[in-house]
């Protein structure tokens, strides 16, 4: 396995395993498999009320260092994997510097203004701005 594939499975696992540790069942939360071109998102969500929900993951240095630029083209990615899986949602979870693989639930997650009103509210405006919180509060936004 290549050092970058290592990195991807090490940081999509603590994804995981957080959702698991908040309370999800193995059936409900997992890692997803690599499907080519129409990658359907690195961690799935299968959550009672909301539907299945993607996340889009990423680790290491590149995620820790990631400018707003490069977050908001990974999140483009992860609203494709979302409509390739035909899910609810689509996020992005990128690792934060100097919060290891244990405290995932403090990791960056990126998601629209509008999918945060449709957790929230149950309907969305025109906003389509990104907005950056932690792990922990996305699930919890989820959870309801």
């Amino acid at each position: 396995m290549s050092k970058a594939k290592a990195i991807g499975t090490k940081a999509e696992t603590a994804v995981r395993n957080y959702l698991l540790s908040f309370g999800y069942s193995e059936l409900d939360a997992h890692r997803n498999m690599l499907t080519g071109a129409d990658d359907q998102g690195d961690v799935w969500l299968r959550e009672a009320t909301r539907g299945l929900i993607v996340f889009e993951v990423k680790g290491g240095q590149m995620a820790k260092n990631a400018s707003y630029e490069q977050c908001v083209k990974w999140l483009e990615e992860a609203e494709r994997e979302r409509s390739n899986a035909q899910a609810a949602f689509g996020f992005l979870v990128t690792q934060r510097a100097g919060v290891g693989y244990p405290r995932a639930g403090e990791w960056w997650a990126y998601a629209r203004l509008d999918d945060i009103l449709r957790l929230c509210h149950g309907s969305a405006g025109l906003y389509p701005y990104v907005v950056r919180l932690t792990l922990r509060e996305l699930v919890e936004l989820i959870n309801g």
